[in-house]
């Protein structure tokens, strides 16, 4: 081949090579733009109206109370606990005695104990887990996915906090006292059961003093005293701490917001000073939403949504007398004994009416348009339009 015509063969090659890429981020650059419209679309879209698509009848007791566990129902009284699917298939049913139910949630895990008793069950959206039987009473208690539980236990001057596996055992305790650390007033235990959140509330100079601390029971926490990692002391009342996900973790003062960060050795990441009481707080794995009254008189409540940076991404007041508040993903359920909003965090009303059912509760699907209701007496499965 000579010269000039392989320089005309390599240019062509050239030529080929450059239209092939030019196709290609064009179809790429289409596919994402087709993504985007869709995406906005189904941000913004406003549903009007449901659609029955299955109903199935529910019995329970009037004194019975209803929550979510995972995507199953749980239903709980003093005589016992139930669990069933979203078509009404029972899937489980423990039957106890109990004065005064205490009962902690961790995605399909949950815990039950009696306050001031001695037995709490283990249970998951599939079976009945163990009973684990304490020795000093029951003064609260949190539950891990895989089922292992933290409890606080009172013994006279010296309050304890075991941590049990699944199987009743309690390979981890440590043990607090008002003149050390203070009296532990929260506990959680994080999803991963590696970590533990307590709230102390301890006397100092005639007021009081809250200290946050963080334990790991994992190799790391095995050097430690006690298995404690690190912790923080506040000149105010902390009365409630939580666990947003196995490395993000949340507390709740009188006057500000903590946010904590780790896997091993969780430190402070950001805080929100407040400025309103706050009525209830709600989180997910992404946020935390607290409740307050609307100083502005518009609405009457106001719900302010918080990244785990600190970041306020959405006021949003409503009126509602509500029942709960679920936070799933991006989207916001806020419902009262009828009637139902839902919202995305970038402040969009996505729908807003009033169910032909009493509201016991309500259990996101996995998209917005999919939701299920369940009543005193009936379970149904909807679709907004």
């Amino acid at each position: 081949m000579r010269g000039k015509d392989r320089e005309h063969y390599a240019n062509k090659i050239v030529k080929h090579r450059l239209r092939k890429i030019y196709a290609t981020i064009l179809v790429l650059v289409i596919l994402v733009a087709v993504a985007a419209i869709l995406w906005i679309g189904q941000k913004n879209r406003i549903y009007t109206m449901t659609e029955l698509l299955s109903s199935h009848p529910r019995q329970t007791s009037s004194s019975a109370k209803t929550l979510m566990l995972g995507d199953c129902i749980l239903t709980y009284s003093n005589d016992g606990a139930s669990c069933s699917d979203t078509k009404g298939k029972a899937i489980w049913n423990q039957t106890y005695e109990m004065q005064n139910p205490i009962v902690a949630i961790c995605e399909n895990a949950v815990a039950i104990g009696d306050y001031n008793g001695r037995q709490i069950y283990i249970m998951n959206t599939e079976k009945c887990l163990s009973t684990i039987s304490t020795n000093l009473p029951i003064r609260d208690l949190s539950v891990a996915t895989n089922g292992v539980v933290a409890a606080v236990l009172d013994d006279s001057d010296v309050t304890w906090v075991h941590v049990y596996n699944s199987k009743g055992e309690a390979p981890v305790t440590f043990r607090t006292t008002m003149s050390q650390s203070g009296y532990p007033v929260d506990v959680d235990i994080s999803p991963n059961s590696m970590l533990a959140a307590v709230s102390y509330l301890a006397p100092q100079d005639g007021s009081m003093k809250s200290s946050v601390a963080f334990y790991n029971f994992g190799e790391v926490g095995q050097n430690e005293l006690d298995n404690y990692m690190s912790g923080y002391d506040y000149q105010t009342i902390v009365p409630h701490v939580e666990f947003m996900s196995s490395e993000l973790a949340y507390a709740l003062a009188d006057d500000r917001l903590m946010f904590y960060e780790g896997a091993q050795k969780p430190v402070s990441k950001a805080e929100v000073l407040l400025q309103e009481e706050v009525q209830a707080v709600y989180h997910n794995e992404k946020y935390v939403g607290l409740v307050t009254y609307d100083t502005t008189g518009t609405s009457k409540y106001m719900l302010h949504i918080y990244d785990s940076q600190g970041t306020n991404v959405l006021n949003q007041g409503f009126d509602m007398d509500y029942k709960n508040i679920v936070l799933s993903g991006e989207n916001i359920y806020i419902y009262g004994e009828a009637e139902c909003s839902i919202y995305n965090t970038f402040g969009i009303q996505k729908y807003a009416g009033t169910m032909e059912k009493s509201i016991n509760m309500i259990i996101p699907g996995t998209q917005v348009d999919k939701l299920t209701l369940v009543s005193n007496d009936v379970i149904q499965n909807l679709q907004l339009k």
